[in-house]
């Protein structure tokens, strides 16, 4: 059985790919996210990083916000246009109780980016 979960070349892990997206790219934000995003000359594929602030909750809340956008950005990976760097900030917990709500406010945040296909 394969898991589900993010393989590494998808996953933004390097301080100097956060640094640059965060300074040199552009941000969006909507009632409960703020996103960073760059677009690269690459054809390689979108890749993502959550960061989550303590202020969000406790851990359980924090992990669960984590796995949930994740999870959300897994099953929508190929409508990303190619060599999208993004990095997504949780700021609201309440606005994002359920996978719907995160769905319907990370695709309002893609959009208005001019991320997808």
């Amino acid at each position: 059985m394969r898991p589900n979960g993010l393989p590494r070349r998808v996953r933004l892990h390097l301080k100097r790919d956060f640094e640059r997206i965060i300074q040199g790219g552009t941000k969006q934000q909507t009632q409960g996210l703020v996103m960073w995003c760059e677009k690269t000359r690459t054809q390689g594929p979108a890749r993502m990083a959550v960061v989550v602030s303590k202020k969000l909750g406790p851990a359980v809340v924090r992990n669960r916000t984590k796995r949930m956008l994740r999870e959300i950005f897994r099953t929508n990976k190929t409508c990303f246009i190619p060599g999208v760097n993004m990095i997504i900030s949780p700021r609201d917990a309440k606005i994002l109780c359920n996978a719907s709500a995160a769905q319907d406010a990370l695709r309002t945040l893609w959009k208005t980016a001019a991320l997808l296909k």
